[in-house]
């Protein structure tokens, strides 16, 4: 008896039709089909994703700005309540109410500011809980050296010399070393648009070249020079790359231009008001000190040189005229020290201090330091917020708006070379 034929296994029935499929012309036609729609739907992919990450990366470089502002203020607090006090001490006896006011705005706005920057970022929390532990000791040192000031003890201005140099040795250093680590996370964040420039460059020509290969092919096999369809495709994909690449290099120079000038700006106006506050406090010291702060009036003249540097622009660059009104009233103040110092070096302590303290000359040139710096401070920051903002708000559109092109592109180049299949045939 003859044995009925065996029909082939499923898998091998498979491989069959696929080779079929892509045998011949034919199949080559429908191999470099499938390569052109695979392209076109990955141009909409990953382009998606090149704008879609950038914007995020812009997003993530506006809140490490934020944060960095944050840092700054509760360096600035903390060495503006460290000046109050001080400044306080020299008057002895009943504080003036503006003395003690500014001290207790500059505690609270640190602890507030504390609890923000926590919040914002996870990553900065530990540091700064650190920081807000030498805040509570901090505070209680001042505590104990007003009380011991006010009932006329010389073991008040121990305390309040131990409260200083915990400030200096506790809170400063770890909240400078999160300042340096924003900076960087900023910088890392705005790179992030040269990146997304290369890497859609490079998309736009490979998907473009793949088109372009596909039609040569087709013409060369069935001697048609065009292909509307498939023309169609590689238009679409190109003025939505180069509509991709203009709106990301838009993007690219208002974030670099944020990072110049407000974002610099800030940094600067920030550090200018840390080393203004700590001079302050410094010159406060050396007067406590009678005739023996010489170390106190050293770290005044490295503090309020670094301010003035902090506020004079680097190379041929120019600040604006919110940080020079800053620097002239920085100018005023340091000039107003000098004579502070003359008038304690030549005996005249009483006269050294009323001018330090209360409406005295130095004391009116610092406040208008304080003033002009911080509303520059404020104007700065703002600026660079929204610029940032500005910089990342047309990435969404043009992602969806590639994205979207990039699929009916893969369905015009599926229905040109299917012409072209219905045509051989």
């Amino acid at each position: 008896m003859q044995a009925a034929p065996t029909s082939s296994p499923p898998e091998s029935r498979a491989r069959e039709l696929l080779a079929d499929a892509f045998a011949g012309t034919p199949g080559r036609m429908r191999l470099l089909g499938a390569l052109a729609v695979a392209a076109c739907v990955a141009f909409g992919g990953l382009a998606f994703l090149l704008g879609t990450n950038l914007d995020r990366a812009l997003g993530a470089s506006r809140a490490h700005a934020a944060q960095l502002v944050r840092i700054q203020t509760i360096r600035t607090s903390l060495v503006k309540a460290d000046a109050n006090a001080t400044n306080a001490f020299l008057v002895g006896g009943l504080e003036p109410t503006d003395v003690r006011t500014g001290y207790a705005d500059g505690i609270q706005t640190a602890a507030a500011t504390l609890a923000d920057a926590s919040s914002a970022d996870a990553n900065d929390a530990h540091a700064l809980q650190a920081v807000n532990e030498a805040l509570a000791s901090y505070a209680g040192m001042v505590e104990a050296a007003r009380a011991n000031n006010r009932q006329g003890f010389p073991i008040g201005a121990a305390y309040l010399r131990a409260a200083s140099r915990l400030i200096q040795s506790d809170a400063l250093p770890p909240l400078e070393q999160l300042v340096n680590e924003e900076r960087s996370r900023v910088d890392s964040s705005s790179n992030a648009a040269t990146d997304a420039q290369r890497e859609l460059v490079a998309l736009l020509v490979l998907v473009v070249a793949s088109l372009v290969v596909t039609q040569v092919w087709l013409f060369a096999k069935t001697r048609r020079v065009l292909n509307p369809p498939l023309v169609a495709a590689t238009a679409m994909v190109v003025v939505a790359g180069l509509a991709g690449l203009g709106v990301v290099a838009w993007s690219r120079g208002k974030a670099s231009d944020a990072r110049r000038g407000p974002y610099t700006e800030t940094v600067a106006l920030a550090t200018a008001r840390i080393d203004g506050f700590d001079a302050k406090s410094a010159e406060s010291l050396t007067l406590i000190a009678h005739g023996s702060g010489q170390a106190y009036e050293d770290r005044f003249k490295s503090v309020s040189l670094g301010a003035t540097r902090a506020l004079t622009p680097a190379g041929v660059g120019q600040f604006g005229k919110p940080e020079a009104d800053a620097r002239e009233a920085l100018a005023v103040y340091v000039n107003a020290h000098t004579r502070v110092r003359a008038a304690d070096d030549r005996g005249d302590y009483d006269g050294a201090v009323r001018s330090a303290t209360g409406t005295g000359e130095a004391n009116r040139a610092f406040g208008g330091f304080e003033t002009t710096s911080r509303q520059a401070l404020a104007l700065r920051s703002a600026q660079a917020s929204d610029d940032l903002a500005h910089a990342r708000s047309p990435l969404l559109a043009i992602s969806w708006l590639m994205l979207v092109i990039g699929l009916v592109a893969a369905f015009a180049a599926r229905r040109g070379v299917a012409q072209r299949l219905r045509e051989y045939r």
